[in-house]
C-alpha cells in the first residue's frame, strides 16, 4: 500500500536547459537533481530512475510555456476583445458606424454578452433531447428530466468556459433551468483564482438533477497547459497516486502529504480564496438536503474533465458516500490522465459504470500526461467512447497513439487534420443545421501544424455526440 506522504515532484522552474540536456545525454539518475523531489527509500524503482525522453520533453515543454505565458495571455485577451467588438457591433460596418455615431459597444469581460474564444469557435449551447442514448444504453435517463444526460453534460462542460454572468443568463433564460452558483477558486501554488466551476439544477424546487461543471484548459492560459503535461504526483494512500497539478487546482494545501493537503474538514473559509473542493462540497450538501430526489451529474472538458473525476475520488477518500451515492454520472470530454492504475481501479470501483470518458480522434490532451513508468505513471480507466470521426464512435479500452509522439501515427494525424478541415467546409453545404464560421475554420487549420490540437475543441465533441453512431455491443481492442 502506498504511503500517504509518498510523492514525486518535477519542478520545471528549477531545471535549466543544460541540466535537462546533460541528464538526458548522460542518462543520469533523477534522484539528486535540482528539479526532482521524491521520498527516498519508498520506491526502489523511482530511486534508480534515470531521466528519459518523456521526462526531458515534459520539462522542456513546461519551461517554454512558462516563457510565453504572459505574451500568450495578452494575445488571448486581445483576440477575445476584438472578436467581441466585432460581434457586439454587428461586424466591421457596425464598428465603423458606432465610431461615427459615438454608439460603439465596448466589450466587458464579465458581462453576460462577452463570449470566450471557445464560444466564438462554436456558439451552440442548445440542449438536445436525444443523443445516441439508444445506441449506448448504459447511459441511463433521469426520471423527470426530458433532456439527455449526455447532452446536458456535454453542453455544461462547454458552457463552463464562459464568465459567471454569461453562464447564469444561458442557464436561466435559454435552458429554462435554475442557476445556483459560479465558483472562482484559489490555487495556492499558482497564487491566483485559477479554478472555475458552476452548479445548476433543472428546477429551483424539487429538482431532478444537479449539474456540476468544471472549466477546462483555456487556450491562451499557459499555466493550464503546464498543469496538463506535468508528471508530478502525490499518493492518496490506498487510493493510489494522483496528478499533483490537478490536486492543487482543487485546493490542495500540502503537496507532500495528502492528509494535510486535503483534511476531511477545512476551517476558516476565505471568500477571496475559496478552495474548490470544499466550497463545491458544501454547496452540494445543501442542495442534496433541499432536493431529496436529485441526482448529480459531474462533467468537464480538458482540465475540467480531470477535475470532474478527481473530485469524487477525494470524496471517496473522505468516505463521503452521502454525496457519492447521489452521483448519476461522471462524463468527461478530452480529459487528460489523472492517476496511476491503482487510482483508476479504486475510482472505478466507487463509481462502477457511472464514469464515461469521451475522446475525439487524435485530440492531444487525452494523450497527456504521458504513460511511461517509472516516472510517468499515469493511466486512463473507465469506459472510453472514441470518436473515429464525426459519424462513428467506438467503445474502447484506450484510444490509439496513447502517448501522442509515436512515429507510426504521424501520417494518420496529419491526414485526419486535413480531413476535418475539408469536412468543415463541405458540411456547411451538406447539412442545414451545421455551419462553421471563420474563427472555427482558422482554429481547425492549427491542426495542420500541431496535429491533435484542433481536435481538442469542444466543438468536435458536440459534433461527435450529435452525429455519431456508437458501436457499443463490444469493447474494441486498442490495437485495432
Amino acid at each position: 500500500m502506498a504511503a500517504k506522504d509518498e510523492h514525486m515532484i518535477l519542478r520545471h522552474d528549477k531545471a535549466r536547459y543544460r541540466d535537462i540536456a546533460g541528464h538526458l545525454v548522460l542518462h543520469r539518475r533523477l534522484r539528486g537533481s535540482k528539479y526532482e523531489e521524491h521520498k527516498s527509500g519508498v520506491s526502489e524503482t523511482l530511486d534508480e530512475a534515470r531521466i528519459d525522453w518523456v521526462t526531458a520533453l515534459t520539462l522542456l515543454i513546461q519551461k517554454l510555456l512558462s516563457v510565453i505565458s504572459f505574451p500568450l495571455l495578452c494575445l488571448g485577451h486581445t483576440v477575445e476583445f476584438f472578436l467581441n467588438l466585432h460581434s457586439l457591433n454587428g461586424g466591421f460596418f457596425g464598428i465603423f458606424w458606432g465610431c461615427l455615431t459615438v454608439s460603439l459597444v465596448i466589450p466587458r469581460r464579465k458581462s453576460a454578452d462577452f463570449r470566450s474564444i471557445i464560444c466564438h469557435i462554436d456558439g451552440r449551447y442548445e440542449l438536445f433531447r436525444s443523443i445516441f442514448l439508444s445506441d449506448f444504453p448504459s447511459i441511463e435517463p433521469l426520471p423527470g428530466l426530458d433532456v439527455n444526460p449526455f447532452s446536458l453534460s456535454m453542453m455544461a462542460s462547454k458552457l463552463a468556459y464562459e464568465n459567471g454572468a454569461f453562464i447564469r443568463n444561458q442557464v436561466n433564460k435559454y435552458w429554462k433551468m435554475h442557476f445556483v452558483r459560479f465558483f472562482n477558486c484559489w490555487n495556492k501554488y499558482l497564487k491566483n483564482r485559477g479554478t472555475q466551476a458552476f452548479i445548476c439544477c433543472d428546477k429551483e424546487e424539487d429538482a431532478n438533477v444537479i449539474v456540476l461543471a468544471f472549466r477546462g484548459t483555456e487556450p491562451f492560459n499557459a499555466y493550464d497547459w503546464i498543469t496538463d503535461v506535468d508528471l508530478s504526483w502525490l499518493s492518496m494512500g490506498k487510493f493510489g497516486k494522483a496528478h499533483l497539478g490537478f490536486m492543487r487546482a482543487l485546493g490542495l494545501q500540502d503537496e507532500k502529504d495528502v492528509e494535510i493537503g486535503f483534511p476531511r474538514e477545512h476551517e476558516g473559509h476565505d471568500e477571496g480564496k475559496l478552495l474548490a473542493y470544499y466550497a463545491i462540497r458544501e454547496e452540494l450538501n445543501q442542495l442534496l438536503d433541499k432536493h431529496k430526489r436529485a441526482k448529480i451529474i459531474i462533467t468537464g472538458h480538458s482540465l475540467g474533465g480531470a477535475l470532474a473525476i478527481l473530485f469524487p475520488a477525494i470524496l471517496a477518500m473522505h468516505e463521503r458516500h452521502d454525496i457519492i451515492n447521489r452521483i448519476h454520472g461522471v462524463m468527461t470530454y478530452g480529459q487528460p490522465r489523472v492517476g496511476d492504475a491503482v487510482f483508476g481501479r479504486n475510482v472505478q470501483a466507487v463509481l462502477k459504470s457511472k464514469y464515461h470518458r469521451m475522446v475525439y480522434r487524435y485530440d492531444i490532451v487525452p494523450r497527456i500526461p504521458f504513460d511511461k513508468p517509472p516516472v510517468a505513471l499515469f493511466k486512463h480507466f473507465g469506459t472510453c467512447i472514441y470518436f473515429t470521426s464525426w459519424y462513428e464512435g467506438k467503445v474502447v479500452e484506450e484510444s490509439p497513439n496513447p502517448n501522442y509522439f509515436h512515429p507510426f501515427f504521424v501520417f494518420s494525424m496529419y491526414l485526419n487534420a486535413v480531413g476535418d478541415l475539408t469536412k468543415a467546409f463541405l458540411l456547411a453545404y451538406l447539412q442545414n443545421d451545421f455551419d462553421e464560421g471563420f474563427v472555427s475554420l482558422m482554429y481547425r487549420a492549427s491542426g495542420l501544424f500541431i496535429p491533435g490540437l484542433a481536435s481538442h475543441s469542444p466543438r468536435d465533441y458536440v459534433n461527435g455526440g450529435t452525429m455519431a453512431k456508437i458501436i457499443a455491443h463490444k469493447i474494441i481492442n486498442k490495437e485495432e
